[in-house]
């Protein structure tokens, strides 16, 4: 026979289990719960991946054609920089020696002006002044 301690002991496994079944049924809820809201969140990120490829798509076309029009570009220059090479020669830049010998014609001629006037006044330069030639 059964006694009442064993139906006791029998009650007491019975609600325990019951209390553990009610526990996992809410944490089971509970995370059928967080298992939708994530899947949610997953195709929102979806939606914004498609939409951040469709833009990248989108800038990488722009960079292209910002390329293209900048390898025209410096093509139409290098063109117009050969053309005008072509119809007009390179000009001939004095050497230095040439700029320094008209820079002394220059100043010789002016010496020349200065003294001639100085004769003409009919004035000595006073004795203390320096002679520079």
């Amino acid at each position: 026979m059964i006694s009442l301690e064993q139906v006791r002991a029998l009650e007491s496994r019975v609600e325990k289990a019951v209390a553990l079944i009610g526990s996992l049924r809410a944490e089971n809820a509970s995370m059928r719960s967080g298992l939708a809201t994530a899947e949610q969140r997953v195709s929102e990120l979806e939606g914004l991946v498609a939409d951040f490829q469709k833009d990248q798509a989108r800038i990488e076309e722009g960079i292209v054609e910002a390329l293209r029009k900048l390898d025209s570009f410096e093509d139409s220059v290098h063109e117009a920089v050969a053309t005008r090479t072509a119809v007009q020669p390179e000009p001939v830049v004095p050497a230095a020696d040439d700029l320094a010998d008209e820079a002394a014609d220059d100043i010789g001629l002016e010496l020349d002006v200065l003294e001639a006037e100085d004769d003409a006044s009919g004035t000595e330069p006073a004795a203390d002044a320096l002679d520079l030639f």
